[in-house]
């Protein structure tokens, strides 16, 4: 089936705005890539030395702010390139003028300047630089300091809840031959792990934390920053090229974790729609509560169990000034009215669903301890979790007690920094350095996730969520389209296949309905498409869980290449492979044997939308070879059982 080129970027991505342009750009051995106003992977050969570097303005409460695009031009020579860039936020408040220009020789300078015209509010303006995670993590780096100094240091191996180094004026690497040193200049500089946040880099960025914030840009300043990039020498491998063919691999033993489904206000479907929840397999609700809306969330839930023969997992907010016991004492007196017996128990005292620097003044009140305490009286049939509500940011900052709980948790958002396509989809390669931190600060206690999703839950970094009512890419939006879209579905799996031998036993990947819902239902936000076919009730990602839930077995996927994630399991002997295109270029993948298969991509996406049963009634015989996977896409796929 034939689609206009505007549902088509529906079908993949959730929204009519347009992915950013890019283009490629050189300077010698040096290459990089023009987007949106920055210089992304810049590299030397097959070699990334930085991920990016960019000039962003955050508002109060850390959003970006979307640039009005005054002037843009890029000039190429024989000799490198020059690429200027300014734009306007604020509604003209503040006009920013950055400049990148590269030469063959090996340098590369960034210059940018930042002029209010008039009073600007602001956390942070001004450069930041990305550096890779893959050659740089763990490795050593040499930092000079802003009076001078020279330090040998090492890039963190474990994820570091504080900045790893402060007061940069400079930074040198060696990757294995190739020489790479960063100088700053017009501010002081730090640095922090932004793997916390599921970033897949580490982040040099200006102003200093222990500086207030947010603070003003007084009408008529400027703010004048410099880097300079130079890069030396030639590393001493070169990546090889990678194959295309995958093949199962063993049995594990550990199990494809169990997937929730998590739920909150207004996250619940009509009671029509409870019959197609049924059929998605997903049985265990990870329900959110506090003391107010506990009687009214466990009665929803009560109807989602029932009808799905599920189970219930309980995450309890407290109110910060009232005694844990007698809230959550009320919370089990509710559980026991609906005959509701939660498996697993996490409370937390609200003022925890905030950020606190590892520095800062920490809540004097209820503590997550108390908490825990007080929910293993309450529950004495459940298991008791500590850890926090909100991301591994949060968690590292406030490691629980192991000695008060039985298993540990956190939750993750792909959008804290950026959310454009590429840097969402480059969260996945952090998320192993997640579950290894995450398990080192955990110990032997089981590792439970709650929500693991593209939009913002909770903003613990603001007083609000980003405003995404006309559903663009958005940073710290709780309704990011993309969820509702192939991108979404492809997201999932690539998380599902990062927890291979991570040890990971449960992980919540989307809600019944609402913002992180298999399930489509009416919203307070554009739905592009959707709106428009009201039989189109089900989102993408209902097929990827349905195909995957109650799995008795998991197989290692090997030989997989990047651009594709990859998850094999059993149900009763009968194996299911999901492949996803983590791209939005077309990818060919060498099947390895003949079997039955099903595509989800532009073209079937009407139909699976419509249709819970749609995997099964699409699965047609594929033979062994090469199979293209558009933009996206999601290859379901049962190989025919050996002879």
């Amino acid at each position: 089936m034939n689609h206009s080129i505007l549902e088509r970027r529906i079908f993949e991505t959730g929204t009519t705005e347009p992915a950013g342009s890019s283009r490629v750009v050189r300077a010698g051995r040096i290459s990089a890539i023009i987007e949106a106003g920055a210089l992304r992977a810049i590299s030397l050969g097959d070699l990334e030395l930085i991920r990016q570097i960019d000039f962003p303005v955050r508002d109060q409460n850390w959003a970006s702010l979307l640039p009005h695009v005054v002037f843009e031009d890029v000039e190429e020579t024989a000799d490198g390139f020059r690429y200027e860039y300014q734009f306007e936020v604020g509604d003209g408040a503040l006009l920013c003028r950055t400049v990148y220009s590269a030469s063959s020789n090996g340098t590369l300078k960034a210059e940018g300047v930042a002029e209010a015209r008039r009073d600007f509010i602001t956390n942070r303006t001004g450069f930041t630089v990305l550096h890779p995670i893959n050659g740089f993590a763990g490795q050593p780096v040499e930092l000079r300091t802003v009076s001078g100094g020279r330090e040998n240091r090492m890039m963190p191996e474990h994820i570091s809840p504080a900045q790893p180094m402060m007061d940069i004026a400079g930074l040198a690497f060696d990757l294995g031959g190739a020489k790479l040193d960063i100088a700053f200049d017009g501010e002081t500089f730090e640095m922090e792990d932004q793997r916390n946040w599921s970033d897949a880099s580490f982040k040099t960025y200006c102003r200093p934390l222990v500086e207030p914030f947010a603070y003003r840009i007084e009408a008529g300043d400027k703010l004048q920053q410099s880097i300079t990039v130079t890069v030396s020498g030639q590393p001493k491998t070169l990546t090889s090229a990678q194959s295309k063919t995958f093949a199962l691999g063993s049995v594990l033993e550990e199990p494809l974790p169990e997937l929730l489904l998590a739920g909150d206000e207004d996250w619940f479907p009509d009671k029509n729609a409870l019959s197609r929840l049924a059929e998605s397999g997903l049985k265990v609700l990870l329900l959110r509560v506090t003391p107010a809306n506990a009687a009214a969330l466990l009665a929803k839930a009560k109807s989602v169990i029932d009808i799905v023969s599920g189970a219930l997992d309980l995450e309890v907010v407290l109110d910060d000034d009232r005694p844990a016991e007698l809230q959550l004492d009320a919370v089990a007196s509710l559980c026991a009215q609906q005959k509701l017996s939660p498996r697993y128990v996490m409370a937390l005292p609200a003022a925890y669903l905030r950020s606190y620097q590892p520095t800062s003044d920490w809540p004097k009140g209820l503590s997550p301890e108390h908490a825990a305490v007080a929910a293993r009286a309450a529950f004495p049939k459940a298991c008791v979790g500590g850890g926090m509500l909100t991301n591994f940011t949060e968690f590292n900052r406030c490691r629980p007690d192991k000695t008060a709980i039985d298993y540990i948790s956190h939750s993750n958002t792909a959008i804290v920094h950026a959310a454009d396509d590429g840097s969402v989809m480059q969260t996945l390669e952090t998320l192993p350095h997640i579950f290894k931190s995450a398990r080192v600060i955990g110990g032997d206690r089981p590792y439970r996730l709650g929500l693991i999703a593209i939009g913002m839950r909770t903003n613990p970094y603001g007083d609000t969520i980003s405003d995404n009512a006309a559903q663009g890419r958005l940073t710290m939006a709780t309704w990011d389209p993309r969820a509702r879209a192939l991108y979404g579905a492809a997201f999932a799996v690539g998380v599902l296949a990062s927890t291979e031998g991570q040890g990971v036993s449960a992980l919540a990947l989307a809600s019944p309905a609402g913002p992180f819902g298999v399930l489509a239902s009416e919203a307070k936000v554009a739905r592009p498409w959707y709106d428009d076919h009201v039989d189109a009730t089900l989102h993408p990602i209902f097929h990827v869980l349905r195909s995957l839930s109650g799995a008795d077995k998991r197989y290692a996927v090997t030989g997989l290449p990047r651009p594709f994630a990859g998850v094999a399991v059993s149900m009763d002997d009968e194996i299911m492979v999901v492949i996803a295109n983590l791209t939005d270029d077309v990818e060919s993948l060498a099947l390895p044997a003949d079997g039955n298969a099903a595509l989800l991509d532009a073209s079937s996406f009407p139909d699976a939308v419509q249709e819970t049963g749609w995997c099964q009634q699409a699965m047609t015989h594929m033979s062994a070879g090469t199979v293209k996977l558009g933009a996206y896409a999601c290859l379901f796929w049962r190989p025919l059982p050996k002879r």
